[in-house]
């Protein structure tokens, strides 16, 4: 079986679980005034301090690294933000920061829907950096930061001064958990962060608690690409641990990261579901699939358990990967899952 590079995956993104909390500046009862020349309407010396010491809060929560291990310097103020990964582009967006972003990538630009009409576009594996100083962003956050030769792609940004955080790609739920409390925090969404991420594991646990009731785990084939080649994964990507947690089986357990194989090896695997994402590319990929010559004496052929599944969804590693899940979910144990 021949491995493939996670192309499929160079969408995505780096983050680090940091928390942050502020302290409110000590303040006197209405009714008991304080010592002249002490309260903040004579010399606005306890406003200062309440700014100084948010501002100083702030500073110290700030995370000091990405989630590649690289040092960085984050700016107090994050006005302005490149995002060169649709991952990080729509939890910017569900942040409420939509107005801040001054550049996406393509993938960003074409999947997420709350982008300004004229946004700026720029490839992440061939950025003009050129165009990226001329719109002055306080930080860049991408998943793919160095070219094959291994020449950092954005050290001319970083030398101008500019804060570039790496992002690699998330491998686990865990690591786009971390993903997206890092960015939270970059961006002064601490709070909001902690929120996405404890929902997301209030939808994981309620998931895997009915999963481990599943006693006969079914065998499941996940595409992302046909015929001749199939593209699809083994353990090490996020979506083999979702398959696990819903209480099934990936019938390539045995291989690591992303892998291609030959029709042979899928007729042999004998799934009892099918899932195919490649519906983004061919809208009847069900019907192809249910229609393969050769085919008709697969398990999941026979009884039609050949299901679509969200492609970008998929392949977008951040909050909205729950909605997968549960797409996941109710394609392969429908009446398991049926109330989730």
């Amino acid at each position: 079986m021949k491995k493939s590079s996670a192309v499929l995956l160079a969408v995505w993104l780096l983050f680090s679980l940091t928390a942050c909390g502020s302290t409110p500046a000590s303040t006197k009862p209405a009714d008991s005034p304080a010592p002249a020349g002490s309260s903040a309407e004579s010399d606005g010396t306890e406003g200062r301090t309440s700014l100084e010491s948010e501002a100083e809060t702030l500073a110290s929560t700030l995370p000091g690294i990405d989630r590649a291990g690289n040092e960085i310097a984050i700016p107090k103020e994050t006005n302005k933000i490149v995002s060169l990964t649709p991952a990080v582009t729509g939890l910017l967006c569900d942040l409420g920061l939509s107005g801040r972003i001054v550049c996406v990538d393509p993938d960003s630009r074409e999947t997420i829907k709350d982008l300004e009409a004229d946004i700026a576009v720029c490839d992440p594996l061939s950025p003009d950096i050129p165009k990226l100083l001329s719109l002055a962003p306080d930080i860049v956050f991408t998943d793919a930061p160095m070219a094959p030769s291994g020449q950092n792609l954005y050290q001319a940004a970083v030398e101008a001064g500019i804060c570039v955080a790496e992002i690699p790609p998330s491998h686990t739920l865990g690591n786009i958990e971390d993903d997206i409390q890092f960015v939270a925090d970059c961006v002064g969404k601490t709070m909001e962060g902690e929120t996405i991420v404890a929902d997301m594991e209030i939808d994981i646990q309620k998931t895997a608690s009915i999963g481990r009731t599943i006693s006969d785990p079914k065998t499941v084939l996940f595409e992302f690409s046909g015929l001749p080649s199939i593209q699809s994964f083994g353990t090490g990507v996020y979506l083999n641990e979702m398959l696990e947690i819903i209480g099934a089986k990936n019938v390539l357990a045995q291989e690591i990261g992303w892998v291609s194989l030959e029709e042979e090896q899928a007729l042999e695997a004998n799934p009892d579901v099918i899932l195919t994402a490649c519906a983004g590319q061919d809208a009847d990929a069900v019907e192809e699939i249910l229609n393969r010559p050769g085919w008709e004496n697969i398990t999941a052929v026979q009884n039609l358990e050949v299901h679509a599944i969200d492609r970008s969804g998929c392949l977008i590693p951040n909050q909205h990967i729950i909605g997968t899940f549960h797409e996941m979910a109710a394609a392969v144990y429908p009446q398991d899952y049926h109330d989730n």
